[in-house]
């Protein structure tokens, strides 16, 4: 039998040991700091995001250049964010509205692609993108009309507690006004009956490596809801 002095020199050996593995003996582990890996998406919904290059810092400098007129800048910022997909409907929304803000047709690809960028914002959730879907589809380009749609991101977007959130951007009233005048009131009621049985439908990248996703995730959000 292990004498008490044979046992305490062997506990003491086996702490050393851990000790220089830790600092340095063992493979180093990049802190979380340095790959950029945070808890929570840029919409505060808890997301967990892969390493890489910090998303809130793209997402910063893609929403300062929009801010200052430059959306080619922007929009190479904000790709890399809204493509992280659930909890960056803030990023989606911000470059489909450049997309289609730097445009000069709307049936390039470009503006189709913004399109789909709202769309998916929209889709999530994401309240400004619900606004400027319904001014699309109510007085936007006559090819992309389309009044029970405008009539469904109108309700939606009216009924949204996000209103009260800060940075909130809504639209103005004389859109609002004239989105509201395109649709007209019979086509407002059953946009608003629709909206009330909506729920919402994150987009997710193709070979997400998130857990709990598939084609889609419909109702579903990693944190507190908008």
């Amino acid at each position: 039998m292990p004498s008490k002095f044979s046992r305490l020199a062997f506990a003491l050996l086996g702490a050393a040991s851990f000790g220089l593995a830790s600092c340095g003996g063992g493979p180093d582990v990049p802190k979380a700091r340095e790959t950029g890996m945070y808890m929570e998406g840029l919409g505060g919904r808890g997301l967990v995001i892969r390493p890489g290059p910090s998303a809130n810092k793209a997402y910063s400098d893609g929403i300062d250049l929009r801010t200052r007129g430059d959306c080619a800048g922007a929009i190479a910022k904000l790709a890399p964010v809204a493509n992280l997909g659930p909890g960056y409907e803030n990023a989606q929304s911000a470059l489909g509205d450049c997309q289609i803000a730097t445009s000069t047709n709307p049936e390039s690809s470009q503006y189709m692609e913004g399109l789909v960028w709202l769309i998916r914002a929209a889709d999530g959730g994401w309240t400004e993108a619900q606004g400027r879907l319904a001014q699309i589809y109510a007085v936007g380009p006559a090819s992309h009309r389309n009044l029970e749609e405008a009539a469904l991101r109108l309700a939606l977007y009216r009924a949204s507690a996000s209103m009260a959130r800060i940075g909130f951007s809504p639209l103005s009233k004389p859109v609002e006004d004239a989105i509201a005048q395109a649709i007209g009131p019979e086509r407002q009621k059953a946009g608003e009956s629709r909206a009330a049985n909506w729920q919402p439908k994150m987009w997710v990248p193709p070979k997400s490596t998130l857990s709990d996703t598939g084609p889609e995730m419909r109702g579903k959000r990693r944190g507190p809801p908008m």
